[in-house]
């Protein structure tokens, strides 16, 4: 279900420089919730939102999956 984000929010966080503990402040998340989001042990849609939030992302389902997409400027 969040296969894709996950791999999308690595790869992200790999480019930006952050670490799970930085997402996790960010995001007003504790560590130890992302790390159990990021590797499939969880599959909170809050979680993905406010982790998505936190990259400028909105989440969209499509084909049984979450895939996020760039926010628009309004």
């Amino acid at each position: 279900m969040f296969e894709t984000f996950r791999q999308n929010v690595k790869s992200s966080l790999k480019e930006r420089g952050l670490t799970y503990a930085q997402l996790g402040e960010k995001s007003n998340l504790a560590e130890s919730t992302i790390k159990y989001f990021m590797c499939g042990a969880s599959n909170s849609r809050r979680v993905a939102e406010k982790i998505a939030d936190c990259l400028g992302w909105t989440l969209r389902y499509e084909n049984g999956q979450y895939l996020p997409e760039i926010k628009e400027d309004l």
